[in-house]
């Protein structure tokens, strides 16, 4: 399925082909749902989002237009609307700290907080950045999108997109204060 070029994939969903549904699924699933968590911050919540997702997707599939935008970006927008409808209907946002998501089991409670100040921190962060900052960091962070999909959403070419990215992320180490401990660097992130 993955061979298949995007005009192809598309026939294929608007013909209802089960092969080419499952690979959606089975590929774009994973990272549809650990946004709607992210965004929900309740799992029963953000598996129903999920689902409801995909039973959009089948119902629009007709109207999607091949434009040069990944089918990615088509289902990520479908789960950011079902979400804001979701907030809105509940009448109220998720806390910030309904947003981490760790293993304490093993724990005193203390790496809990450790990683919720962390969080903040990278938060206030990312908002102090100039928004194609943010933007491009959101688009390959948070949505997981590859290289050529984050240059595809912006509008430029690879290149500059990693140089972006780059950039972008050596603003953020300074937001962050990173450069003044360099025993506590951010992890380089992946540039393909």
């Amino acid at each position: 399925m993955s061979s298949l070029p995007p005009h192809d994939l598309i026939a294929a969903i608007r013909n209802r082909d089960p092969h080419a549904l499952s690979w959606v699924y089975e590929t774009y699933g994973p990272r549809l749902f650990s946004y709607l968590l992210r965004r929900l911050g309740d799992p029963d919540l953000a598996r129903d989002a999920h689902h409801d997702v995909f039973v959009r997707f089948l119902e629009r599939a007709d109207t999607f237009e091949d434009r040069g935008v990944p089918l990615i970006a088509w289902l990520f927008r479908l789960a950011r609307n079902l979400s804001i409808d979701l907030q809105r209907r509940q009448g109220r946002t998720i806390p910030f700290s309904a947003m981490v998501v760790a293993d304490y089991s093993a724990d005193d409670g203390q790496t809990h907080l450790t990683l919720l100040a962390e969080s903040q921190a990278l938060r206030m962060a990312l908002a102090s950045l100039p928004p194609t900052y943010r933007q491009v960091l959101l688009l390959r962070f948070e949505y997981h999108l590859s290289l050529p999909e984050t240059a595809r959403q912006l509008g430029r070419t690879l290149g500059a997109t990693k140089a972006l990215q780059t950039r972008a992320v050596q603003l953020l180490r300074e937001r962050m204060g990173s450069d003044d401990r360099p025993d506590e660097r951010l992890p380089s992130p992946p540039m393909a």
